[in-house]
């Protein structure tokens, strides 16, 4: 009886080892079962003096029962920063998200770093997290666009501590005085406009994004700002807000405007996505582009240069701007004291969809 009691306890702890070693434990587990931050769990395992010395004690109970060991790239980090960076995208499908990707690898690459992409879906919890999980792997720096929501940079300080360069690009925060990469998204939308004012167009419809996105809502200033200046009185019955910035919105939202009594006879849109669902629009109710109305997009996607007739946009330098927010970052490994920022001017494309006169066309 003694003996086959002593033979299960071997069994299992012999198939816990296995366990074990079939699935280690990572920091990510440890933050879960003790209910802290993967940022808490790093800094107790490296020995920081800011953490409890209860909660260090706990983590490393529960590592040492786990026989937990932080993985190779983890291991190096303690000692000096890895090769890693960390990008967070709200979405790696979209064109300009994908192009600033493109920028950010090519030039990390012939530096010999590796990038670590996220995706936040536009969430600020799934944000926040991955920014914790980078910290959690000690990165080199973070890349960040932040939601399109209402900015969170409550975990600026946690990367100043542990000494993590962070560069925002596309979005940034009112009063935000750290390292960014943008464009002039005012400027582009008051192009816009007066683009739209010297090719005849009276009455000049926006499909824009939501309030709470600073990029939509500066392209909206500057469409107000144009009309203001030559002299064009504002209609707010022109202007529509998208809630997730679509295709469908833009269909949606043009056979609103073409149906009213008002008809616009042109419409900028806030991205080129939404012009596709404009064009959809105007094609079912015979509308010809330009003759009958104009329509000028925003972001030089792929698509605007193949659609029938080609799409009026501002061009969105993805790519040069995923390449300057690498160059800050290694930049500020050197000089932690600096700050990086740089502002791209906008730049209209003037395509078929917005010229009623052969002068400009391209």
């Amino acid at each position: 009886m003694f003996f086959h009691v002593i033979l299960r306890y071997i069994c299992r702890k012999r198939l816990r080892k296995t366990l074990n070693m079939a699935r280690k434990l990572t920091m990510k587990d440890i933050a879960e079962r003790l209910n802290i931050s993967i940022t808490t769990v790093s800094r107790a395992l490296n020995n920081k003096s800011d953490i409890g010395e209860s909660t260090r004690k706990a983590v490393l109970e529960l590592a040492k029962e786990y026989d937990y060991s932080p993985n190779a790239i983890a291991s190096s980090l303690r000692k000096s920063k890895s090769n890693l960076i960390g990008v967070v995208l709200p979405r790696l499908e979209h064109y300009f998200f994908s192009t600033v990707l493109k920028g950010i690898v090519s030039y990390a690459q012939k530096d010999d770093y590796i990038v670590s992409v996220g995706e936040s879906g536009h969430n600020p919890k799934r944000e926040s997290e991955l920014i914790e999980h980078f910290i959690g792997m000690n990165v080199s720096g973070i890349i960040l666009a932040p939601c399109r929501n209402e900015i969170n940079i409550s975990y600026v300080n946690a990367l100043k501590q542990n000494n993590i360069p962070l560069i925002l690009i596309d979005r940034i925060p009112k009063n935000f005085d750290g390292n960014y990469v943008q464009l002039n998204d005012f400027h582009g939308g008051q192009m816009v406009v007066r683009h739209l004012i010297s090719q005849g167009y009276k009455k000049i419809a926006h499909i824009k994004g939501h309030e709470y996105s600073s990029i939509a809502e500066a392209r909206f200033q500057g469409y107000l700002y144009a009309l203001k200046l030559h002299n064009y009185e504002f209609n707010p019955a022109m202007v529509k807000t998208c809630e997730f910035v679509s295709a469908e919105e833009g269909y949606y939202f043009t056979k609103e405007l073409m149906l009213s009594a008002n008809k616009p006879d042109a419409i900028f849109t806030v991205t080129d996505e939404v012009a596709l669902g404009v064009y959809e629009a105007l094609k079912e109710l015979n509308l010809k582009i330009p003759e009958d109305i104009g329509v000028v997009g925003f972001s030089n996607s792929m698509v605007s240069n193949y659609l029938c007739p080609r799409l009026t946009t501002i061009d969105q330098p993805g790519e040069r701007i995923g390449e300057n927010a690498y160059e800050f970052l290694r930049n500020s490994l050197e000089q932690n004291d600096t700050v990086f920022q740089k502002v791209f001017e906008a730049k209209l494309l003037i395509r078929e969809s917005s010229v009623r006169t052969v002068q400009n066309g391209k």
